[in-house]
């Protein structure tokens, strides 16, 4: 149980079509950020 704290998550594409809407506890949640990338952009790899 996730003592009453739960999240309604709903998946779609970019016209706004639904495709799925799921209820998830916090814990099975991670946030992703989009950002538009330029043409010359030159991946790199990041080592922690």
């Amino acid at each position: 149980m996730a003592d009453g704290v739960a999240f309604e998550v709903e998946f779609s594409d970019r016209n706004g079509r639904m495709f799925e809407s799921i209820g998830l506890r916090p814990e099975q949640i991670i946030v992703l950020h989009f950002g538009l990338s330029t043409p010359d952009l030159k991946p790199e790899m990041v080592t922690a």
